[in-house]
């Protein structure tokens, strides 16, 4: 499948929000699945084009989804100030929404990185989804106990020595009795899976 990657500016809940699509290769498409990708923090340099995110994108595209990509507010060309992943939420409940009126889509997966992962498992109370893929959730750093139990299938992909979070306490968070997470574990990986890229494609690829 031809990939047409498109970037453009939609209506967010402060202003625009940017986002990349590749669309145009569904028209005319009965059902579609679809992805929607959250990028790393937005006060630590985290936009859409970070290269987990390309990476989880391009896997997902080999897969035949619809995927989109977009900037939280004050990131690129989305208008708006950080808010602590509330605002961000919303931003995501924006993107899903609009593609949501793009395409026919029979399957929704959320998928984060990093503080994207944090915004991604937020966004579950808000609206339903089939799937959600998760890659070095902050554990740690954000609230996490106040989420909403996952009751979905849910990837989780973690590397063993990530110098931003405590992976222990992500291993611990995702095995507890009550976790439904397929966790997929990588050792050697770093939190921005330097030289790793190709293993998360590849998780990606095999899980979905």
């Amino acid at each position: 499948m031809k990939k047409n990657l498109q970037t453009t500016l939609i209506k967010g809940v402060h202003g625009n929000l940017e986002i990349r699509h590749n669309f145009a290769d569904f028209d005319g498409v009965s059902e579609s699945k679809l992805v929607v990708l959250s990028h790393p923090h937005p006060l630590f340099g985290g936009t859409m084009n970070n290269k987990v995110i390309t990476t989880m994108e391009r896997a997902f595209q080999s897969l035949g989804y619809a995927t989109l990509a977009y900037n939280f507010r004050g990131v690129g060309k989305s208008e708006g100030e950080y808010d602590e992943g509330m605002g961000e939420t919303a931003d995501l409940l924006k993107a899903l929404s609009w593609a949501r009126e793009q395409l026919p889509v029979k399957e929704t997966v959320l998928a984060g990185f990093s503080f994207g992962s944090y915004v991604s498992l937020r966004a579950l109370s808000e609206v339903q989804v089939d799937r959600i893929c998760t890659v070095a959730p902050p554990i740690g750093l954000y609230d996490f106990s106040s989420l909403d139990p996952v009751s979905i299938p849910w990837t989780c992909i973690q590397g063993g020595r990530d110098e931003v979070i405590d992976a222990r306490e992500v291993l611990e968070w995702v095995t507890r009795p009550e976790s439904s997470a397929d966790l997929f574990w990588r050792s050697g990986a770093s939190h921005f899976f330097h030289g790793e890229l190709i293993w998360l494609k590849n998780v990606i690829i095999a899980s979905y």
